[in-house]
């Protein structure tokens, strides 16, 4: 027998001709291509980042002053921290050695300031405006006179030295001018370029920038202070960093050089060490080169940024004497540690780990961390009331594991960090509460309210946490940029699961696939017709 002829027999045998089985491939191929159709595409949800940009065109860019050689009214150099007063902004531009105030607040990314403070226009960017002296004309503040004839930069009343913290109190701005030493403080809120401050903290007066006032500690004397907060407008709080201290000013200061009341971090107003002289003796009453301050004045509760031991401490009572030990401590399981991320190390993080720390805010959207050395913002709902408590959420990184600078990308973007600093945050009215994915029906639409009301009595609506309204400023540093946040990075929800909602029908028995509108067509259809005639196909 031939190969053809073996080939008919079995092809009779199976019923199927060649031609025949074409065909089946073909029908085959376009169920297939219907199933692919028929898969619903999930739409990649957006990532939230911040909203707005400032000192930088755009979320891309990160380079210091957008790459010029000279700064200018819209660019930033690490900048430090951040205030807001009414629609005023203030900001303190630290690698270009001033302040820019923003008259108007920003609705555009990369919108221009309006004044500069410490300089005398937007292109100069020296310390001090460039002018030095030597120390042989005054000691260093350190004690060594190996230093005499080394040559420093030389403050007067309308310079600044890489200013840090900047607080509104009472309607006078504050700057902390870090290299210089002290405090200054302008009489309101400054109206031209190089305006000069009428007050200062931390000198005798506004021509002096020695540490601790020539090496003598006390109460009235600063060494490389950062942060400040008041709260209330009558405390002053400043993080007198390498003094490893915080001082509070129970009253708003009077006069140049003010002595400060209460110190926290050491035992008397005129020591200085870390820890109090014990390094690595960490206690509940001790502090390391503290660089942020926060007071809730309506709770009376203090917290600190206590970066050398890798922790934020918490006060729930305001002190009133020097030394008193905190009460909560963060980042850490207890008083005892100072370990970088809890003692797993400086590549890895958790939720509830620290990595020096700088800056800490806290109000009715909840309290957040700028965790600087795992490049994130750390975020907690509601204050902690336990040691080591573990944040919410995390800002800048995809999960609490990860600290990659701007995320390991080569750009950064709205949703990167690259060390964190300064923290403001403005609370705002709290939003109405939603359903997730069935929005809250309207008065005046009966239907809606049916269909909303019956799928709430099922128990398939999944009520969503309500969002706290609120601007978050973070300043991040060394993108030269400071990114405004206004929403939470919560998960969202697959676009597919929305997509697809519970099929509802009237009669259970009813098959699906039956199509009750062609009856109502065909019942339309009987009523239109005249009697005695049937309706046509």
């Amino acid at each position: 027998m031939s190969d053809d002829k073996e080939m008919e027999d079995a092809e009779d045998s199976l019923g199927v001709s060649e031609d025949e089985e074409l065909e089946l491939d073909e029908v085959d191929e376009d169920d297939e291509l219907d199933a692919e159709d028929d898969v619903a595409v999930v739409e990649e949800v957006p990532e939230t980042g911040a909203y707005l940009v400032i000192g930088q065109g755009d979320f891309s860019m990160s380079q210091s002053n957008r790459g010029a050689d000279d700064p200018g009214d819209n660019t930033l150099c690490e900048p430090q921290f951040v205030e807001l007063f009414g629609d005023m902004l203030f900001v303190s531009d630290r690698g270009n050695h001033r302040v820019l105030i923003w008259e108007q607040f920003p609705e555009e990314n990369g919108e221009p300031s309006s004044l500069v403070l410490g300089q005398e226009d937007f292109a100069d960017c020296l310390e001090n405006r460039g002018m030095t002296t030597t120390l042989d004309e005054m000691t260093s503040g350190l004690g060594d006179e190996n230093l005499d004839g080394f040559t420093i930069s030389k403050a007067e009343e309308d310079t600044l030295s890489q200013p840090s913290g900047i607080a509104v109190i009472d309607g006078k701005l504050y700057v902390v001018d870090s290299g210089n030493h002290r405090v200054l403080r302008w009489s309101g809120i400054p109206s031209d370029d190089g305006e000069a401050p009428s007050l200062v903290l931390g000198q005798d007066n506004l021509d002096d920038n020695e540490a601790n006032r020539r090496g003598f500690v006390g109460s009235g004397s600063l060494f490389f202070s950062m942060g400040i907060h008041s709260g209330d407008d009558q405390h002053v709080f400043v993080a007198d960093k390498d003094n490893h201290r915080v001082l509070i000013w129970n009253k708003i200061p009077f006069s140049d050089g003010w002595n400060a009341d209460v110190s926290l971090g050491q035992k008397g107003m005129d020591e200085r060490w870390p820890n109090q002289g014990e390094f690595d003796n960490v206690g509940q009453d001790t502090l390391s080169f503290p660089t942020g301050v926060h007071f809730d004045a309506e709770g009376e509760r203090v917290l600190v940024v206590d970066q050398g031991n890798n922790r934020v401490l918490i006060w729930n009572k305001l002190p009133r004497e020097t030394g008193v030990p905190a009460d909560v401590v963060i980042g850490q399981k207890d008083f005892f540690s100072r370990e970088p991320n809890r003692g797993n190390g400086h590549h890895r993080p958790s939720s509830e780990g620290l990595y020096f720390p700088t800056d800490v805010v806290f109000g009715k959207a909840g309290l957040f961390i700028s965790d600087t050395g795992n490049n994130r913002v750390l975020y907690w709902k509601e204050l902690p009331t336990e040691n080591g408590q573990p944040a919410d959420l995390v800002i800048g990184q995809s999960t609490f594991t990860e600290n990659q600078v701007n995320r390991g990308m080569d750009d950064a973007s709205n949703c990167t960090l690259n060390d964190p600093y300064g923290l403001l945050l403005i609370d705002e009215e709290e939003e109405e509460e939603e359903f997730r994915g069935i929005p809250m029906p309207d008065d005046d639409d009966d239907d809606d309210n049916e269909e909303a009301s019956l799928v709430a009595a099922e128990g398939e609506a999944v009520e969503e946490e309500p969002q706290p309204k609120f601007k978050l400023f973070i300043c991040d540093r060394s993108n030269s940029r400071i990114v405004v946040w206004n929403e939470l990075p919560y998960p969202k929800e697959e676009k597919e699961e929305e997509e697809f909602d519970e099929l509802k029908v009237d009669d259970e028995n009813t098959l699906i696939g039956d199509e009750e509108d062609d009856d109502d067509f065909f019942e339309e259809e009987e009523e239109e017709t005249p009697t005695g005639e049937l309706p046509s196909a």
